[in-house]
């Protein structure tokens, strides 16, 4: 409790543990329901990818962030005696999940391909109203006492009921290109002569399809950007990557814009031919600028060699037939 004055006369600011606690709640159900209503938009990029490590696409990752911040909001409001540290570390753990989607947002190339400013906005307040928390010091408030068995079961009735409620929520796919529509922009360069030396996240190419990240992540990879109706990106399946390689091999289709008539190519000559290949898609509706094929090298997520042309200097001699 402390003291103000203004004019001559004081008043109390009683700020309590109970306010905490209330105010917590409400913070982690207002990202909640700004998380839910954007869809997965509002995914912090690298829980994304944590998520696909464990099998969860951007859908069900979202789900589940919802899901434990709802689970935060209902301890918050139900455990009496620690509410107030239970408040104080979901607090905590929200400013670090702000703090490192920021971080993530003003990574090199990130704002160029489409987070802008309105993207770091939210994560922006909810880091801001954290640290107040953090900081505020509450007088404590009068609690029953509550048994260790009574936090048990209430733990596990929180999580179950918000977890529930959270995998039941229909949240729309979106992507984290929608920047560029309202900017009224239909084309989307990937500047992949920039990539070299870099991650996916660095080029700003992870913002479009975030699976790239975790697929690219350990060990060794080749990522090919293709079109099914290319001619020689079927050749660079075929004589490069049909016969087995030691390197994870990556997929990513290029689809053509929405309402645009594609380019004149072969035709329809089928899928290319790569049974073992993760298959990746660039989100439709944009123009992607990027030569298709276009095939990148990779060693433990760093990119070290790029080639829309000469795809002997990245992939070697291809085998004899």
């Amino acid at each position: 409790m402390s003291e103000a004055s203004s004019g001559g006369r004081s008043f109390d600011l009683d700020y309590r543990e109970g306010h905490m606690r209330l105010g917590v709640a409400l913070l982690l159900v207002a990202a909640a329901g700004f998380q839910w209503s954007g869809g997965t938009a509002w995914l912090p990029t690298w829980l994304g990818n944590i998520g696909l490590r464990f099998g969860l696409d951007s859908v069900d990752s979202l789900r589940v962030l919802i899901g434990l911040e709802l689970t935060g909001a209902g301890l918050c409001l139900g455990l009496r005696r620690i509410g107030a540290k239970v408040a104080w570390g979901c607090a905590l753990a929200a400013a670090f999940v702000s703090l490192a989607e920021l971080a993530a947002l003003n990574a090199p190339g990130a704002v160029a391909t489409g987070a802008g400013a309105s993207a770091m906005l939210m994560p922006a307040i909810v880091l801001a109203v954290a640290i107040l928390f953090l900081v505020a010091k509450p007088s404590p408030s009068a609690a029953a006492p509550q048994s260790a068995l009574s936090v048990v079961v209430t733990s596990i009735i929180a999580f179950t009921a918000m977890m529930g409620i959270a995998a039941r929520l229909p949240v729309e796919n979106t992507v984290k290109t929608e920047a560029f529509a309202n900017q009224g922009l239909k084309a989307i360069d990937l500047a992949f002569e920039s990539w070299k030396g870099r991650t996916f996240a660095d080029a700003g190419v992870a913002k479009h399809l975030p699976r790239l990240t975790a697929e690219t992540l350990e060990g060794d990879a080749i990522v090919v950007f293709y079109n099914p109706k290319c001619g020689q990106c079927h050749e660079v399946f075929d004589r490069w990557l049909a016969s087995g390689r030691s390197e994870k091999i990556i997929a990513v289709m290029v689809p053509a814009a929405e309402g645009a008539l594609e380019a004149a190519g072969d035709g329809d000559i089928g899928d290319i031919n790569c049974p073992t290949c993760v298959r990746l898609e660039l989100p439709k509706g944009p123009t992607w600028l990027i030569t298709t094929p276009s095939v990148a090298v990779l060693k433990d997520g760093v990119i070290r060699c790029t080639a829309d042309k000469d795809f002997t200097s990245c992939l070697g001699a291809p085998p004899a037939p």
